[in-house]
């Protein structure tokens, strides 16, 4: 018999350059489109707002939309002809062919500018590094091939080391006509003030609980009513965010977190080397990365509540409201921030020399367990 053919899978077209819809955002929206029908487009757009908000997936949308647009004006016939309408809407379907060549990266007039692996060894860089911003500056200066606009997504900006923003913003300075660059960023703040001020700002705004919610439930029918409200509570009015709880079962990780902090003052030792053990399997570099983030996340939300006096109006899980106060009883909060301190630099250290993560799990439990003694 023959050998079977070899079954090729097609590459899974998912993320921020596939997604056609944008939830909420449509001030934003609109400010763009105002400026672009004005005549008088900034070159350089900073793009911020909260994690997993939809920053990528706006600057993909306004990436699409300059490089559809053709590459003159049409002339009026004979008798004249009136002005095209204003467009009133980004949006472009997944069926169209630049909308592929932009996810696919294949546009020959745009370009993404992001981290890429090492060539020594093989790893992705946590770094954008010098090189990729130069060979992005040369592809500035060349003229557009097909469209009226070379275009340039910068994802994301937090990623620029101060080499290569310093390279950038020679381009941000002096740029070359009917360029554009997108700044998608996280922590706009961390930026060159110099960056900052040669960008036109749009602030993406968080969605409304509601609206999350909503969205999820058409995403995940199947997935229980309480869980994607808490998902919906930790999202912080991200979507991305909200999703990924859903899909990384960060809401069964939230309560597990909860059932070990609920036990304090002594903590549940059991439960603690379990959580760790899980954590800190092999292939489980993401669910600890999530869990360490929704430790922080709860202990902002402590924070806050301590700061104003406030109490949870929902828990989000059992003995929340107990444990709150428990926690204000036994020390102040400046000694609950300078514990969450310590165990942010441990675990930051897991990252950056790689320590054993179920050893710094439990040492930083450790150090919660004996606050307040």
């Amino acid at each position: 018999m023959p050998p079977k053919a070899k079954v090729i899978e097609a590459p899974v077209e998912t993320g921020p350059a596939w997604t056609e819809r944008l939830i909420g955002h449509e001030a934003a929206e609109q400010a763009f489109l105002k400026a672009f029908a004005a005549g008088r487009l900034p070159h350089a757009w900073l793009i911020s707002g909260p994690r997993g908000v939809g920053k990528a997936t706006f600057a993909y949308r306004i990436a699409r939309f300059l490089l559809s647009q053709p590459m003159q004006a049409e002339e009026g016939g004979l008798f004249g002809g009136s002005a095209p309408a204003a467009p009133t809407s980004l949006a472009m379907t997944a069926d169209q062919r630049v909308f592929r060549q932009v996810a696919q990266q294949g546009h020959p007039d745009f370009r993404v500018l992001e981290r890429t692996p090492n060539p020594n060894t093989g790893r992705m860089r946590k770094e954008i590094v010098i090189e990729d911003v130069r060979a992005v500056i040369d592809f500035l200066h060349l003229k557009p091939a097909v469209s009226p606009w070379r275009v340039v997504i910068v994802d994301s900006a937090d990623d620029l080391n101060r080499n290569s923003a310093n390279a950038l913003l020679k381009i941000l300075e002096e740029p070359s006509a009917n360029t554009v660059l997108l700044l998608p960023s996280h922590a706009p703040q961390a930026l060159l003030p110099t960056i900052r001020s040669r960008c036109r700002k749009l602030v993406l705004q968080p969605l409304p609980g509601d609206r999350i919610t909503a969205q999820l439930a058409a995403r995940f029918p199947d997935v229980k009513a309480q869980d994607r409200v808490l998902a919906t509570a930790t999202a912080g009015g991200s979507l991305g965010q909200a999703i990924r709880m859903i899909e990384r079962d960060g809401v069964g990780l939230l309560r597990d977190l909860g059932s070990l902090l609920a036990s304090w003052p002594k903590l549940d030792a059991g439960l603690l080397h379990k959580l760790g053990d899980k954590l800190a399997g092999r292939d489980q570099d993401a669910q600890f990365d999530l869990a360490v983030e929704l430790l922080g996340w709860w202990f902002a939300r402590f924070a806050r509540m301590a700061a104003t006096g406030e109490t949870p109006e929902t828990q989000l899980f059992e003995g929340e409201t107990a444990l709150i106060a428990r926690l204000q009883a036994a020390a102040s909060l400046d000694r609950w921030l300078a514990v969450w301190e310590k165990v942010s630099r441990l675990f930051d250290r897991v990252r950056a020399v790689n320590l054993d993560r179920k050893q710094a799990w439990v040492a930083a439990f450790l150090a919660i367990e004996g606050t307040g003694r």
